[in-house]
């Protein structure tokens, strides 16, 4: 909430002052999209200089990255591209690696009330981003292929793989 009051100041700029239609910002992560290069490449030296002077924050030198927009635009974990937004390698790659690192402590010993808290908060984070793109067979694969059956015994997916909840039973007594 705090960089959300703070760089406020900043989104106004760059909407306002420099008139840069397609950008976006979440906490301190930006995109901005334009169809020139020379107008991206002249802005960035301009919000450094602003956030400098204004905010007296830094725009950090290696994560700055400038490419043609059919790439897509890695942002918060997606790639956006004209017509389509979609979850990056990076975000599914986590996802199946929270999977299994999971499944390994599960196997390993019974699971403890906090595991299975940690396990149903770390599922229905990444299942609640991913539910926002095309990513149903996605989703349904990894939960019926990946998740350990260690698992199913406390908990069920509902709604196309959207969320696991808890199974309605005494879980102290499994």
């Amino acid at each position: 909430m705090f960089a959300n009051i703070y760089l406020n100041e900043l989104d106004h700029f760059i909407k306002g002052n420099l008139q840069l239609k397609y950008y976006g910002r979440y906490v301190d992560d930006m995109m901005v999209v334009h169809r020139d290069l020379k107008n991206l490449k002249s802005v960035v030296p301009v919000i450094g200089d602003y956030l400098l002077s204004n905010l007296e924050l830094r725009l950090h030198p290696r994560k700055i990255y400038l490419q043609h927009y059919s790439k897509g635009v890695a942002f918060l974990g997606t790639v956006i591209k004209p017509y389509r937004t979609y979850i990056s390698a990076r975000t599914k790659t986590n996802f199946i690696c929270s999977v299994t690192a999971c499944n390994k402590q599960a196997v390993s010993q019974p699971p403890t009330m906090e595991l299975m808290n940690k396990f149903i908060s770390s599922m229905n984070s990444y299942l609640g981003i991913m539910v926002h793109y095309k990513t149903a067979k996605l989703r349904e694969k990894v939960v019926k292929t990946r998740i350990s059956d260690v698992w199913w015994r406390f908990f069920f997916a509902m709604g196309r793989y959207r969320k696991l909840v808890k199974r309605n039973r005494n879980l102290q007594s499994c």
